[in-house]
């Protein structure tokens, strides 16, 4: 509750710009130049408060977007066809190949769940974004190289019916780690993703404000869109044996999606992480307990007593009685 109550730093110098105070030293700006800034507390690369014509809006929003598109194209291009290559390539049984893909997608879900922690509490949208996209770039090319070297043996294995040879321990462990590298890369910035391209609208103005709801069902759509081409090309491709040249697109999507990730780096609103929320959970309880005991009066209206009598003081102290 303490951290609600702290000021956010970029909204108090937008203020301060506002009504022509000094600031750092600095001089001060007009209103119209002020009024340039974003109110909802965003700052630039510097971690200065964010100009609206600099910073944010659909040209970083369009970045995101196609980031988003082609990453899920990466990921899906993998996932469509994960039981068929278990079966074809790793001669696992139909129950051992729904194993794989369920242990798979769970993790998956869990890094989600992960993701958003470290983003809003720690790393922040865009490192958390960055980072874990380098994560799954490297699961990736792992996967597709070691597709492309040793595990399709003998040549014209790996369609519908066509058994591989098996594979060494070090052969089927670099697999497994490549892929669970592609699920926590994929699923950790999942939800960082939507959240980052919607800071780039300002809430605070009422067209950006429409803008921000726009964004969210674009960003579905990207994400549609990119499972589109891999469950029909992808997936038809995969489905013939060509598991290198699959493996190497999805890889080249995700190297260029990064690339248009770090390409809005100096333009990119971003928030400052609010640090271990946990520990603000623990207050509540803790609070919660001690009070467990109190008595809670009969009459409802009687629990605003307090804030009655701290209203009562004030006045009495702003306003003394005449003598």
């Amino acid at each position: 509750m303490e951290a609600n109550q702290e000021p956010n730093e970029a909204t108090s110098l937008v203020n301060n710009l506002q009504l022509n105070l000094p600031v750092d030293g600095k001089e001060t700006v007009s209103d119209s130049d002020a009024s340039s800034y974003t109110k909802d507390g965003s700052l630039d690369y510097h971690g200065q408060p964010a100009v609206k014509w600099r910073t944010g809006g659909w040209r970083c929003g369009l970045l995101l977007l196609v980031n988003h598109g082609l990453a899920n194209l990466a990921f899906a291009g993998v996932e469509v066809n994960m039981v068929l290559f278990a079966k074809s390539v790793f001669r696992q049984t139909n129950a051992e190949a729904a194993n794989t893909y369920s242990n798979w997608t769970g993790s998956l879900y869990i890094s989600s769940l992960m993701g958003a922690f470290l983003s809003d509490s720690y790393l922040g949208r865009y490192l958390t974004c960055v980072v874990f996209q380098v994560v799954s770039v490297i699961g990736l090319v792992a996967l597709s190289i070691s597709t492309h070297l040793s595990m399709l043996k003998p040549q014209g294995c790996g369609k519908i019916g066509q058994l591989c040879d098996p594979h060494s321990s070090s052969e089927t462990a670099l697999f497994y780690i490549s892929i669970y590298l592609i699920a926590i890369g994929n699923g950790v910035p999942e939800p960082a993703l939507a959240t980052f391209g919607a800071d780039q609208f300002d809430e605070e103005d009422p067209k950006e404000k429409q803008s921000k709801s726009s964004f969210y069902s674009y960003f579905y759509v990207a994400l549609n869109l990119g499972c589109l081409f891999s469950e029909t090309v992808l997936a038809y491709v995969e489905n013939i044996g060509y598991w290198v040249l699959g493996f190497w697109i999805c890889t080249g999507c995700a190297i260029f999606a990064f690339l248009l990730l770090v390409s809005g780096t100096s333009r990119y609103r971003r928030f400052r992480p609010s640090g271990n929320p946990l520990s603000r959970f623990s207050q509540v309880i803790v609070a919660s307990l001690r009070k467990i005991n109190l008595q809670v009066p009969l009459n409802g209206e009687e629990l605003n007593e307090v804030y009655e009598r701290e209203n009562e003081t004030i006045n009495s102290a702003e306003n003394p009685p005449h003598q």
